[in-house]
């Protein structure tokens, strides 16, 4: 699987954490609570392997840090305040669509850089592009080199781990 589908599911894991606690039927709640750990683990997918992995030398020619940009992504975070506790099921594929709509923007746009599960980690997550043409994304605790090189892990073809240490 790709990186950015798992970027992603990360990233609405806090939404989905906040409508489990707001749903009240218990199919909803917990198709929701089954969503916040599936989340969880795709950062564990993204991390874990990675850090088993010896590292590469990538030599960044470009990188940007989204989290300029986090405001507008937020609020997709109201969907939460917005809904009611016992939604009927005109209102559930409403969200649903909403989620879809989310969903194709995040994985089409540099909005996947945007991660509050990987910010309350303490992580970011860059646009980059390496001297070998690699166009895709770091996730990194620290913004990268002034000589743009990191030694980071490959996640599958457009995400880069990095594990240069600070």
């Amino acid at each position: 699987m790709p990186g950015r589908p798992l970027l992603f599911l990360s990233s609405y894991t806090p939404l989905f954490t906040l409508l489990t606690i707001r749903f009240e039927p218990q199919w909803l709640w917990i198709s929701c609570g089954v969503l916040t750990v599936l989340g969880v683990a795709s950062v564990w997918l993204l991390l874990r392997p990675a850090a088993r992995s010896s590292p590469g030398l990538h030599v960044l020619v470009f990188d940007r840090d989204a989290s300029g940009s986090a405001a507008s992504y937020l609020a997709s975070y109201l969907l939460p305040f917005l809904t009611v506790a016992t939604p009927t099921a005109r209102d559930v594929v409403a969200y649903a669509g909403f989620l879809l709509v989310v969903a194709t923007i995040h994985l089409r746009s540099a909005v996947v850089q945007i991660n509050p599960l990987l910010y309350l980690l303490g992580y970011h997550v860059l646009a980059v592009s390496d001297a070998c043409g690699l166009p895709g994304y770091m996730i990194t605790r620290h913004l990268a080199p002034p000589d743009g090189r990191v030694l980071a892990t490959r996640f599958r073809d457009d995400v880069l781990v990095d594990r240069t240490t600070a």
